[in-house]
């Protein structure tokens, strides 16, 4: 219990230093306050949940401002989409197959999830930073302060162990 009070101040110390500065960095890109609290909370969210690894890490300030700042990116295309481009009819869904779909998705997500926790500690934050918030690998070699070649290597590393085991787990 100890630990989570000293992660519960710690990330409270965290949000109040960086949240103002992120949400005038987020008003700034997006022009839209509840926009901007969203895509900041979003990203307390993220680190709240990958605590044990990015309190640590010398480069937080860095991450949640690249973090931040590609998050606002996502919301401005996403709000950018031109309905004219989207196809004249909606392809028909059959709700058994949708159903079976979203059973198998869930499925895959939770022996994804199994498979990340097994990850090197190294390996594991590469890998997230790329793959789930989106960063380059150049960004995410500032981050962890390695060579990119070494973010490459390390993401190679995971996509290969996920290639081996995934098809174990599922049998």
């Amino acid at each position: 219990m100890v630990n989570m009070e000293q992660d519960i101040q710690l990330f409270e110390k965290v949000f109040r230093q960086y949240r103002p500065g992120l949400l005038a960095f987020a008003r700034n890109i997006l022009n839209d306050h509840e926009e901007a609290e969203e895509v900041v909370h979003d990203i307390f969210l993220s680190i709240w949940d990958k605590r044990a690894d990015m309190f640590s890490d010398p480069g937080l300030k860095s991450y949640l401002f690249r973090a931040v700042k590609n998050r606002c990116l996502n919301v401005l295309r996403k709000a950018k989409l031109d309905f004219e481009e989207m196809p004249d009819q909606v392809p028909e869904i059959n709700g058994s197959t949708l159903a079976s779909d979203l059973i198998e998705a869930k499925e895959t997500e939770k022996l994804l999830n199994h498979l990340i926790e097994q990850l090197p500690k190294k390996c594991k934050q590469a890998f997230l930073l790329s793959r789930v918030d989106g960063l380059s690998h150049k960004e995410v070699a500032e981050i962890m302060d390695i060579s990119t070649k070494t973010v490459e290597n390390q993401i190679g590393i995971a996509l290969k162990f996920f290639k081996e085991n995934l098809g174990h787990l599922r049998n």
